[in-house]
């Protein structure tokens, strides 16, 4: 799984699924700590408001392309990446290498 505490990272998912899918997700996908280094977040309603506003939901398809964003400590994206083919999930690992070396 991955660690993403120290040096104060946090790890966020975010999709228009509702709470307990997006649960699931990543329990399934990070582990069953991934509590503790990860938090939930629903983009649900108003749909899409927060990857429109980071200018990654696909209108076509009514949902977020998967995408990483490294903020910085400076509130200033980092790092980008979109992940357009299906079944292929991010490397968080290396978007958690980037945070480390942010700012």
């Amino acid at each position: 799984m991955a660690k993403a505490d120290s040096k104060g990272i946090k790890l966020f998912e975010i999709s228009c699924d509702s709470v307990p899918v997006q649960s699931a997700w990543v329990k399934e996908t990070l582990g069953d700590d991934a509590g503790s280094s990860a938090q939930v977040l629903s983009d649900f309603w108003p749909h899409g408001k927060v990857s429109r506003k980071y200018g990654v939901f696909n209108e076509e398809r009514g949902m977020p392309v998967r995408s990483v964003f490294v903020i910085g400590q400076s509130a200033k994206i980092v790092y980008f990446k979109e992940f357009t083919q299906r079944g292929v999930l991010p490397d968080i690992q290396s978007a958690i290498d980037i945070a480390r070396d942010a700012d």
